[in-house]
């Protein structure tokens, strides 16, 4: 099948990521969503980066999620949201003519903000990492999902409440002081008060109207059987408790997070992105990371800069044993691989299929754990296949890719133990098919 009209499906799908993030979960959403009643947003904040390119162009998001150009969407109560960025995004949408209000775009009240404080915090944290900083995008994220675990900080629905100026004024004097205590007395006046009251002022004006209820909508959808579609966020690599800790996000790309967040625990399809390589942003470790001319090719070709930060990407072959852990951890039931593309023209491929650690060999499948105290000493163990000189970009179905492509694809269907649904080509919504 390579046509999106084959697409259809019942009940509840996920599109998440196999590995460290930006796999091109934008991507496929946009190619399911004209199929789903209703996308939900989960996990994480601005931090993340979702690239789309359609027939209206490219868009680039943060917060608002990619089905937004064909159907109702649901930012959840697991989501922390800086609601500058928010408003941007809308504004940025209905300039380029595309409709955004409550009738495709619903906001929990519960949802943490993250304001000028919770970026402060994160920027003077990673200095005092000093020289082994864990790489965050710096906007707040952590802080925001450490206030919100400490039952602290402000939520959308406190906007509404008579006394919010009070209660404004008293979060402002707290996280004032933990601030100067940070910063060891340096930042003497941090923030500035009335900008801040403005800000929020004017952001609560704006979304009223999309700020409601949403779990009696999630679950009034998942009583109908209506299509829903989990648009996933960074990766399961980076999961806070199953990923490559410490280097990793502070919420749950994951199915496991998805349902903590919506209370829907019957999901027919998980589809878990992958590139055709491995890459991640920021620091941590990355045993197949390549720092030769083929590396520099795979950032170049693949356009390997951070939507969020326009950090360059560290890219290296695919690592099929840290794919089928995060695969595993997210719950996945199929694979989408993209930027297949990317390796067209190279001589040969390589995958990694196990690791050596203290002398001792590990197979895909077998490895004791993920994190750092691990994955920071292992050397990767490779498997060679012959590249193809032929382009796949023009190619709409399986039996349209070289052979030596075909066989590739295969062969990462074989290792991660997993049906290979979808198979990307291009940046462009029609440069993707399924099998």
């Amino acid at each position: 099948m390579s046509n999106s009209s084959s697409l259809k499906w019942n009940g509840t799908s996920l599109v998440l990521d196999a590995a460290w993030g930006d796999n091109g979960k934008g991507k496929i959403v946009d190619y399911l969503s004209p199929h789903a009643d209703l996308v939900i947003r989960w996990a994480g904040g601005p931090n993340a980066g979702h690239t789309v390119h359609n027939k209206r162009g490219e868009f680039k998001f943060h917060l608002i999620p990619s089905g937004i150009f064909n159907t109702k969407c649901i930012l959840a109560d697991t989501v922390v949201v800086d609601l500058d960025i928010l408003i941007y995004e809308i504004d940025e949408l209905l300039s380029r003519g595309i409709p955004v209000s409550s009738k495709n775009l619903l906001i929990s009240p519960d949802i943490t903000m993250i304001l000028d404080w919770h970026k402060k915090r994160d920027a003077l944290t990673e200095v005092a990492r000093g020289e082994k900083p864990i790489g965050t995008t710096r906007r707040g994220i952590g802080p925001a999902y450490a206030d919100r675990t400490e039952r602290i900080g402000l939520q959308i629905h406190h906007l509404f409440e008579k006394n919010f100026e009070k209660r404004f004024k008293k979060e402002f004097d707290w996280q004032t002081r933990l601030t100067q205590l940070m910063s060891a007395g340096v930042e003497k006046k941090p923030y500035d008060y009335d900008d801040m009251l403005r800000r929020l002022k004017v952001a609560r004006k704006r979304l009223k109207p999309m700020i409601q209820e949403v779990l009696p909508v999630i679950w009034k959808a998942h009583k109908e059987g209506k299509r829903i579609l989990g648009e996933g966020a960074q990766g399961a690599l980076l999961d806070i408790d199953l990923g490559t800790a410490p280097y990793v996000t502070s919420s749950h790309p994951t199915r496991a997070g998805f349902s903590a967040a919506t209370g829907v625990y019957k999901i027919n399809h998980v589809y878990a992105a992958s590139r055709a390589y491995t890459a991640r942003v920021g620091s941590g470790p990355f045993p197949t990371e390549l720092t030769d001319a083929i590396g520099d090719h795979l950032v170049e070709v693949g356009h390997e800069y951070g939507t969020t930060t326009g950090r360059r990407r560290r890219c290296g072959w695919f690592d099929a044993v840290a794919t089928y852990y995060g695969a595993h951890i997210a719950g996945a039931t199929e694979i989408a691989i993209t930027k297949l593309d990317v390796l067209d023209g190279l001589d040969e491929v390589k995958i990694c299929v196990g690791y050596i650690f203290e002398g001792k060999k590990y197979g895909i499948g077998k490895i004791p754990t993920i994190k750092n105290r691990f994955l920071d000493h292992v050397k990767p163990i490779y498997k060679t296949m012959n590249g193809w000189s032929g382009s796949t970009k023009e190619a709409r179905a399986f039996k349209d890719l070289p052979k030596n492509a075909q066989k590739y694809i295969l062969e990462l269907q074989k290792l991660l133990d997993k049906k290979i649904r979808f198979v990307s080509v291009g940046p462009k919504r029609e440069e993707m098919f399924s099998m």
